[in-house]
């Protein structure tokens, strides 16, 4: 290319004109590279920006709601879940005596009658509440009351404990003199049966009978040898059906005078307790002293 300016002869050859916009280009590139890095940087920047925004907003929206709640459960209105104004439910305290209620948990009493109203349990208020086992008994009334919840009720005493066997007991003997022999005379016994079973006992016997101090029996029927025909003042005593823990107690009057036993010797008493097949179940000893 030949130019011609005012007596001036410029000559660009082609070769020099494209290595001219090879170096345009090249510069072109450079700057656009440069604006793009610089502009990825700033998005970075803006990003990090806006999530320390968002996380900011949300901690105070946090704060606000809290503040609220804690205003609403005092700004003297029912509202949110509250059974009564400002109380119960489940973001504000617990509601007094005589409130309004739906759950135990509503109550500073933990009582929630009838899921009515908030109330204060007694253990004469004739309602089974609170931790009552029966309808004031129980739970925290054993304290207040005395009184003990089993077999399905209440029970001015403790409840007994199952010894696992029937026992019987001498409760007393009541003795005398013979006014004609001057002999030892056993007048009447009292005696009891507890069934310390878990199973009711029943179709059991008593059987007294009264023996020396070493043992041997007053009297014995010499053509059988059964000491029991003769030698108990009164016919088999029969006991009722007793269920488990129950005791029956017995007192039985009659007039026996021992044969050859001044009123100062010693002599027993004794009473076996049978099953309806005759099998010993238990038996106990009264020694006269």
């Amino acid at each position: 290319m030949v130019s011609n300016m005012e007596g001036v002869e410029i000559v660009i050859k082609p070769i020099h004109l494209e290595r001219f916009i090879y170096a345009i280009v090249i510069i072109a590139l450079a700057i656009l590279l440069i604006i793009k890095w610089n502009g990825g940087a700033c998005d970075v920047a803006t990003d990090t920006t806006a999530t320390t925004t968002t996380t900011t907003t949300n901690q105070t929206n946090q704060t606000a709601n809290t503040t609220q709640t804690s205003d609403l459960c005092s700004n003297a209105i029912k509202d949110q879940d509250e059974t009564d104004v400002d109380c119960g439910g489940a973001s504000c305290p617990t509601c007094a005596e005589f409130k309004s209620c739906n759950v135990n948990a509503d109550c500073a009493s933990a009582y929630c009658h009838q899921s009515i109203k908030c109330m204060t349990p007694t253990c004469d208020d004739g309602i089974k509440n609170k931790d009552e086992l029966s309808v004031d008994c129980g739970g925290h009334c054993t304290a207040t009351k005395g009184e003990f919840f089993y077999d399905g009720a209440c029970h001015k005493e403790v409840e007994p404990q199952l010894s696992g066997e029937v026992e019987v007991s001498i409760l007393n003997v009541e003795t005398s003199v013979n006014a004609d022999s001057q002999l030892a005379k056993i007048d009447g016994v009292t005696f009891n049966v507890s069934n310390g079973k878990a199973t009711t006992l029943s179709g059991a016997k008593a059987y007294i009978y009264a023996r020396t101090s070493t043992g041997q029996p007053y009297f014995i029927n010499t053509q059988t040898s059964e000491e029991r025909v003769y030698n108990y003042p009164t016919p088999p005593i029969d006991i009722p059906a007793l269920d488990s823990g129950e005791v029956y107690t017995y007192s039985v009057n009659y007039s026996k005078t021992l044969t050859e036993t001044e009123a100062d010797e010693n002599y027993r008493v004794v009473i076996q307790i049978r099953d309806d097949d005759d099998n010993l179940i238990d038996e106990t000893t009264w020694t006269n002293s």
